[in-house]
């Protein structure tokens, strides 16, 4: 038995539309992913802008290392700050969580904005996982290596007609 209304229910299992797809390369080899605003995005959209909440219940600091680094000039320092998150998303009684990383460097003297954006990066990592759960207009697809529910467009006009 389920909640969500059959347009909810078609809306999740479509295809991801590849024009969301981004790529960067992560330990020397391509990784795809979502960028968090297309999940936010899309949960509007799928569920409505008031239907789903997201709650951080758990940021935790793992890091914080004042480096001395060689570079081009000779050396400078660089804070590298790392922040572990779990974040519970709740579409009406379904309630999903995720845990996710974040790093952040800075200059010696902006230490907050080395720890801001480690948070920012940790929160939306495990956002992006606790939806991802939901199907695959949120990232699910990308979990399949041959990526078979990513489409472009057009295809995806053709499943749903």
């Amino acid at each position: 038995m389920t909640q969500f209304s059959s347009e909810q229910q078609a809306a999740l299992k479509a295809p991801l539309d590849k024009k969301y797809v981004a790529n960067r390369e992560q330990g020397g080899r391509q990784v795809s992913y979502v960028e968090g605003w297309h999940i936010i995005d899309e949960a509007n959209r799928i569920f409505g802008f008031d239907a789903w909440d997201r709650e951080t219940v758990l940021l935790q600091e793992t890091n914080r290392d004042l480096l001395t680094l060689k570079g081009q000039k000779g050396e400078y320092q660089q804070w590298r700050v790392g922040y572990l998150a779990k974040v519970r998303i709740t579409v009406g009684t379904v309630i999903r969580e995720g845990t996710g990383f974040g790093t952040g460097m800075s200059r010696p003297e902006a230490l907050g904005e080395a720890i801001e954006s480690a948070i920012k990066e940790a929160e939306t990592d495990a956002m992006k996982r606790a939806f991802m759960t939901f199907g695959n207009p949120f990232g699910l697809a990308l979990y399949d290596k041959t990526q078979a529910n990513v489409a472009d467009e057009a295809e995806i006009s053709r499943q749903a007609a």
